[in-house]
């Protein structure tokens, strides 16, 4: 991931990881390839602007997708059809 002002791409200590694309089929999937950044407890679910929490983050989250989406495809040079494959949609668009 590259870096970006809502998120870091190291671990710090206290820190949470969190995938960028969840849920069962895909947390591993988000693992495996690199696509998770690290916040804080409070930014990643126990605060009130954490992003788990407040609907006035998923713009945000949406964007961060789409980051993540775009450094898959140029760092495993696949296309979007490609990525579709592995992660079952394109954020992108």
């Amino acid at each position: 991931m590259p870096p970006n002002k809502w998120y870091s791409t190291e671990r710090f200590p206290g820190s949470e990881r969190n995938e960028i694309f969840g849920g069962v089929r895909n947390r591993k999937k988000s693992i495996e390839d690199g696509l998770v950044i690290f916040l804080t407890p409070e930014m990643h679910r126990t605060g009130k602007l954490a992003f788990h929490k407040n609907p006035k983050f998923w713009r945000e989250i949406v964007e961060i997708q789409k980051i993540a989406q775009q450094a898959w495809m140029d760092y495993y040079d696949k296309s979007i059809a490609d990525f579709i494959q592995r992660y079952g949609r394109n954020y992108l668009d």
